[in-house]
């Protein structure tokens, strides 16, 4: 049986994902890069370590209502954008204005509200010796309790995108701003915050 010439479908960072018709083609296909690659600074393993820690200790403060790992001020801050679920988009946000904004009982401080916040894959690149911007994977489950706290009313759960930016700051690594994307929707997400108005 003669095989199909292989057609690129997507491209993902310059890298055709295509079916490899040869050794050869598989390797032409790993080794296409962006031309601008040589641009990017390395993100060392201290780097990753300590961005890696705040990625966990974001998505958990979430699901466990605890303090927020943001602490940029002044230029170092960047936007808090979850216009996705009708909050605006906020400029120069302060650690105490982001704490503010999450902990909303019309966002996830409503205490009706659980969630669970799954990171997938993540890359990384360092803008600068003191910025670096972050693209993630992510699944952010969300279930809508009954007043009783123990029944289910509706359940929402995003298959997401989300860039974080990170800044040093005193020699440190901190979340500075964020923007999610939804690429789909489970169940019922537009009955989770019910008193925000959530663009899908």
């Amino acid at each position: 049986m003669a095989m199909l010439d292989a057609k690129p479908v997507l491209t993902f960072d310059g890298v055709p994902n295509q079916i490899a018709t040869s050794d050869s083609a598989l390797k032409d296909a790993l080794s296409t890069k962006k031309s601008d690659d040589s641009k990017d600074l390395p993100v060392t393993f201290e780097d990753y370590q300590a961005i890696s820690n705040i990625v966990f200790e974001w998505a958990d403060s979430y699901d466990n209502k605890v303090k927020l790992p943001i602490g940029c001020t002044g230029s170092a801050a960047k936007a808090i954008d979850y216009s996705i679920v009708g909050h605006d988009r906020a400029d120069q946000v302060t650690a105490a204005d982001f704490l503010e904004m999450m902990s909303s009982p019309v966002f996830l401080g409503d205490p009706l509200i659980r969630t669970q916040h799954l990171m997938g894959a993540s890359r990384y690149e360092k803008t600068s010796e003191t910025e670096i911007t972050g693209h993630h994977q992510i699944r952010a489950a969300h279930q809508r309790y009954k007043p009783d706290g123990v029944t289910v009313e509706n359940r929402g759960h995003g298959h997401s995108f989300v860039m974080h930016w990170y800044a040093k700051v005193d020699g440190q690594w901190k979340l500075c701003g964020l923007k999610p994307e939804v690429y789909w929707n489970e169940h019922d997400f537009d009955k989770i915050f019910v008193q925000l108005k959530a663009k899908h």
